[in-house]
This record gives C-alpha cells, structure tokens and sequence, in this order.
C-alpha cells in the first residue's frame, strides 16, 4: 500500500514504484513489466530492479530523472533481475520510464529471455 494519505492505485506497465522486499533489503525501485490491462486481473506483478550498478546495454538501461529514482547518482533497471512483487507490496509511486526506456527495456528482456 502507498504511504499514509495517499490514495491506492494499481501500477502501470513502465511506472518505477517502491517495492518492500523482505529483510536485508527493505524499499526497492522496481519497473512494472506486467501488461497494464491484466494487473487489476492479478495478485502480483512482475518487475525488474533498479541499481545504481551500470551493466552491458544488452541487459541495463539508464533511466532519466522523469522516472522519479533519486537513490542513485544514475539509475539503470536490470533486464535479467526480475522478480514477481505482490500487488501489496509497492508501496510509493516514483515515476516513469520515457517510451523511448521502455521500448529499450523491452528490447533487453526480448534478448535476454531469447522471446
């Protein structure tokens, strides 16, 4: 659920949400990478995680300040480090990805996952 006062939404293919993992890690950016017209269908979502590791960009793309990820002097999203979150984990929506990171994104999953 979001902080306090905020009202509850369901994510969005491409937002960067705050997501609660268990102990040592706590508060993480993830992406959503569920298609936006099945989540309100589902328990969990799958999503990818933000670092401030840079990587090979056949798996890690930069993102801009749009996508709202502040922890890092530069965020990157992980396209091999995917994770399914429950929909009652996230817990603070931070932004966007730029369609041309999405699409980027989308690019390094397709490769990755030899789709």
């Amino acid at each position: 659920m979001p902080e306090p006062g905020e009202p509850y939404s369901l994510p969005l293919r491409g937002e960067v949400w705050d997501a609660h993992f268990p102990p040592p890690i706590g508060l993480h950016p993830v992406v959503i990478l569920t298609s936006t017209a099945l989540i309100p269908h589902l328990q969990a979502v799958s999503a990818a995680i933000v670092t401030g590791t840079p990587g090979p960009t056949t798996t890690h793309v930069a993102l801009d300040e749009a996508a709202g990820v502040s922890r890092y002097p530069v965020s990157w999203v992980n396209a091999t480090d995917l994770h399914s979150v429950p929909l009652a984990r996230l817990r603070i929506r931070r932004g966007r990805l730029s369609v041309a990171e999405l699409e980027a994104l989308l690019t390094c999953l397709r490769d990755a996952l030899v789709l």
